[in-house]
């Protein structure tokens, strides 16, 4: 909690009844998700680098000689890096990787670590994508690399809030 503690902007609770894009929240809660949520999410993760059919990623990990389908699926197993299902697919948006490279980004691990055991794919393409309270109404997405101690602490608050 000091990580909560150290800054006045993730020390006040902030208010869960505004969420401002509802199709990611209504949608993302049912069983499974519709293309409702589907195309909020393609449109929520243009700007970071948009999401990517796996197979698609596998293809291109196999083209720069840095892996194949068996590597993202260890990635995706080991929760370095989260994937979704939709349409028989599996979908994984790409700011998890630095840009024109296949390198995970520094510092994904940390807040992943805190979210995947209570979140789903679906769930946490989401929480990356909503914009927080904890962390002054920007999204997790856009902060990664800039305030990952925020980040962070505001998937700590979100964990907790989910686990009870």
């Amino acid at each position: 909690m000091s990580a909560l503690a150290s800054s006045s902007a993730h020390a006040a609770r902030p208010d869960f009844a505004a969420q401002p894009h509802p199709s990611l929240y209504s949608e993302v809660n049912d069983a499974e998700p519709g293309d409702h949520a589907f195309v909020a999410l393609r449109a929520a993760y243009r700007a970071s680098g948009g999401i990517v059919r796996g197979d698609d990623l596998a293809r291109s990990f196999w083209d720069h000689q840095r892996g194949d389908y068996v590597s993202l699926a260890r990635l995706i197993v080991a929760r370095e890096i989260f994937s979704f299902r939709w349409n028989e697919s599996y979908w994984i948006p790409m700011f998890q990787f630095e840009r024109g490279e296949p390198a995970i980004k520094p510092g994904l691990s940390q807040v992943l670590a805190e979210l995947v055991d209570v979140f789903d794919g679906w769930r946490l393409a989401a929480w990356f994508a909503q914009p927080s309270a904890w962390l002054n109404g920007q999204r997790p997405v856009d902060l990664l690399d800039s305030d990952l101690s925020g980040v962070r602490a505001a998937a700590r608050a979100d964990r907790f809030i989910a686990t009870g």
